[in-house]
């Protein structure tokens, strides 16, 4: 029996957050779609889409502001699809200020976006604590046809209620929401897929070595 090849299409799409000086804002700059590498199985093709993302929306950001962003991803291969969202979530030692209270919370490890998964199509496969951000996978729970567009992860980001003076305004904050695309497989669960696909690419890492 010939194994089957985990290859896939890969795409991102990065959104900067820079803290400004004095105020508590952030610039957003312009999300970007990037080709970051390609290991392909057959032909798998495929378009990370943001239609309700503006930049100009983002160019200044409030604590607690909500950004209209809905990351989906569209079938342009010849193949039936599976489909990860891989979503990098900035993290930061901070306090916050309590929204109901307006007090001042003891300063913790804090992921300064949110987002709300749209789990009727999307399932978590996967979430890593990084020393300065919290990544996130999902898997779409159904196969993408050629032509398809996958129902959006989510729809908005929200910045938290971040406190003057505690986020490094030299720094910028990056937010990659980065599409990882197979041929299809429907006979296993989305998650035993994206297992199988990781394990496969850390062979073909060694592999290369």
């Amino acid at each position: 029996m010939r194994k089957k090849k985990y290859g896939a299409w890969i795409m991102g799409a990065v959104a900067s957050l820079a803290i400004s000086a004095g105020i508590t804002s952030a610039y957003l700059a312009a999300s970007t779609d990037t080709l970051q590498n390609v290991i392909t199985a057959g032909s798998v093709r495929a378009s990370l889409i943001e239609e309700k993302w503006q930049p100009q929306d983002g160019m200044t950001v409030y604590p607690g502001q909500q950004l209209e962003k809905d990351p989906a991803v569209e079938n342009t291969g010849e193949n039936d699809a599976n489909v990860f969202l891989e979503v990098q979530i900035p993290a930061e030692m901070i306090a916050l200020v309590n929204e109901e209270t307006g007090m001042k919370t003891e300063k913790r490890k804090t992921e300064l976006f949110a987002f709300d998964p749209n789990l009727e199509y999307w399932e978590l496969v996967g979430r890593e604590e990084a020393e300065e951000k919290v990544i996130y996978v999902y898997g779409y729970k159904s196969t993408i046809k050629p032509g398809e567009i996958t129902m959006p992860l989510f729809q908005q980001l929200r910045t938290v209620f971040y406190l003057e003076g505690d986020l490094d305004i030299s720094k910028n904050y990056d937010v990659p929401v980065i599409a990882k695309v197979i041929q299809a497989n429907e006979e296993e669960p989305i998650a035993e897929i994206y297992e199988k696909y990781l394990k496969q690419s850390e062979e073909d890492s060694k592999e290369v070595l």
